[in-house]
């Protein structure tokens, strides 16, 4: 067993080993997976450095709100994102305050205010939205009092994070007591991993420092203070079925697309890339029907 000595970010255990190496990104840059031998948690070795990160972290990285505010795209993002904004329906009333904790372009935002939400945002790495209820700020660094929000929702970007567990910490002291946080990170723990291994595209190596399961996922509201699991689930419309497609066919990536196409993404491809999409439906599907999707996302409640 090939096993170094480094602390883990989850439970600060020093032994850990190898359970995949030689990924090699689009700049040829190679890394491997490291598993803590304690707690299980998969991150990214060697960590990057915040100069190598930029290079990855380019003016593409984040979808201008202008390209998903076509028609087109408007309406699939709004599908998609329907079974989550009902759930957070849910569990809000008229006064309830949201924050949106990673909101890149706004888009998620300004779909939960089409519903009369009162919704923050913010995010280290966003472009400039005019808004002033959006801070490109850190969870750490956030001007917000304590026990200020009903609901905070984080989608991918534990993943990001060089300390998560301190985040997440950070992201519960401006949760309300009795109130819902939402997380959603790639899951290790897929068919989709499993079966294409270093072409998983959730990898996005090496942005992404660190690979959960659902174990590490639940791990991890354990250690940052009394929380309570409410659900857990496996499956995105938005991500699962593009999980595998890109998996498949990387080219087909809207980023890359954009990028060999000035920005745009041309109907032909982007047909494409939807058909295959809904061909791979029963099958992101099945994983999430036995606890193996693309994704876990888990609904916590903090509790007094």
């Amino acid at each position: 067993m090939n096993i170094d000595h480094h602390s883990c970010r989850l439970c600060g255990a020093s032994d850990r080993q190898t359970i995949l190496n030689d990924i090699i990104t689009t700049h040829k840059d190679r890394f491997a997976l490291k598993q803590c031998v304690h707690c299980a948690l998969v991150t990214t070795d060697p960590v990057p450095s915040d100069n190598l990160l930029q290079q990855y972290y380019d003016r593409d990285y984040w979808q201008t709100g202008a390209t998903k505010t076509g028609t087109v795209f408007d309406t699939l993002y709004r599908m998609r994102m329907a079974p989550i904004v009902s759930a957070i329906r849910q569990h809000t009333a008229y006064d309830s305050k949201i924050l949106d904790w990673g909101c890149g372009d706004g888009s998620f935002i300004r779909l939960l205010r089409n519903f009369g939400l009162h919704c923050f945002g913010i995010d280290a790495y966003m472009k400039d939205l005019n808004d002033p209820q959006v801070s490109a700020t850190t969870i750490e660094k956030a001007d917000f009092p304590a026990e200020y929000f009903d609901i905070i929702t984080c989608f991918h970007v534990l993943e990001h994070l060089v300390d998560p567990l301190n985040s997440v910490k950070h992201a519960l002291k401006l949760l309300k007591t009795g109130g819902l946080i939402i997380v959603e990170v790639p899951n290790l723990d897929s068919i989709g991993f499993q079966i294409f291994k270093r072409r998983w595209q959730p990898l996005e190596m090496p942005t992404h420092l660190n690979h959960f399961t659902p174990a590490t996922l639940q791990k991890v509201f354990e250690s940052a203070g009394k929380m309570q699991i409410v659900k857990t689930e496996f499956f995105s419309h938005r991500v699962s079925p593009a999980a595998l497609v890109l998996s498949a066919f990387s080219s087909l990536s809207p980023r890359k697309t954009r990028k060999r196409y000035a920005g745009r993404y041309p109907l032909g491809w982007l047909g494409l890339y939807l058909f295959l999409q809904l061909l791979a439906y029963p099958f992101a599907l099945a994983g999430a029907g036995i606890g193996r999707g693309e994704i876990v996302r888990m609904y916590a409640r903090k509790a007094g």
